[in-house]
């Protein structure tokens, strides 16, 4: 185990402080997130007057009109349809070679305005693969969207996230035509924290949640663990009627075969003295 004085919680507020007056978030609540806003010709982020990151909404959907948002723990397959002005193809350009990070961010609190008022957050980057031609750009537009909260019993919160292409397939996008973004989105809500070094401090001094290294288990599962347990439980309450239902009948078919009277057929057969 670590020494207590070579732990840093992560992450951080702008002031350098652990979050703790966070505004937990709600099971299916919309997640807001936005994106570095960069230069085209040399990838570099925009600033504002006082020399601050400049972040923008993502692309708008054209499914919804509205920038990409996720829904809080709730695993989904969705599309989001963006069309390729000029700015986003040079900008996928950059992304695709790898020049500069697709950075995106999502605050830890539903609070208003809390980015803004320098609040944590964790990156959500989007690791698009592709290919660049001179006439054209391939793109793999198919990814898988992690999110990791903490456990079920803790705030509801963020512990990181990361979006990645993986699929075989690339479509051929120019400058004014749309590409279909596919996203599978899975969220873990069950993983241990593991070599935690500061929950004396914890109790102490408090923490938003548990720290550790939240890892994946070895024999991970493509689904939660709650959502496993309930379509456990409930296969296990499928296969207990299927096996009624047939043990029933066999019996009913013996019974019959054999012509074996009921039990409650009894009351009708006179009584031998």
């Amino acid at each position: 185990m670590l020494p207590l004085v070579a732990a840093q919680f992560y992450p951080l507020t702008k002031n350098g402080e652990i979050p703790l007056a966070l505004e937990p978030y709600q099971e299916g609540q919309n997640i807001y997130m936005d994106c570095i806003s960069r230069q085209i010709d040399t990838g570099e982020h925009k600033q504002d007057s006082q020399d601050r990151i400049l972040y923008v909404p993502f692309p708008p959907c054209k499914e919804t009109g509205l920038p990409l948002m996720f829904k809080y723990n709730v695993n989904e397959d969705l599309n989001c349809t963006i069309s390729f002005t000029d700015e986003l193809y040079h900008l996928f350009q950059l992304y695709i070679h790898e020049d500069v990070p697709f950075n995106c961010r999502v605050p830890l609190s539903t609070e208003q305005n809390y980015l803004e008022k320098g609040g944590a957050y964790i990156p959500l980057n989007f690791n698009f693969r592709g290919e660049i031609h001179d006439s054209h750009l391939d793109i793999d537009e198919s990814m898988n969207v992690i999110f990791v909260k903490p456990r079920k019993n803790e705030l509801n919160t963020l512990i990181s996230s990361i979006a990645f292409s993986s699929s075989t397939n690339a479509t051929r996008i120019v400058i004014g035509e749309d590409l279909t973004l596919k996203l599978a989105v899975r969220w873990f809500d069950n993983l241990n924290a593991m070599d935690s070094v500061t929950l004396n401090y914890r109790e102490r001094n408090g923490l938003p949640f548990v720290d550790g290294f939240y890892s994946f288990p070895v024999n991970i599962l493509p689904i939660t663990y709650t959502a496993f347990l309930g379509y456990m439980t409930l296969v296990a309450m499928v296969s207990g009627m299927i096996t009624l239902a047939f043990a029933y009948n066999i019996i009913s078919i013996k019974f019959a075969k054999n012509k074996y009277l009921a039990i409650d057929h009894e009351a009708g057969v006179a009584k031998r003295d």
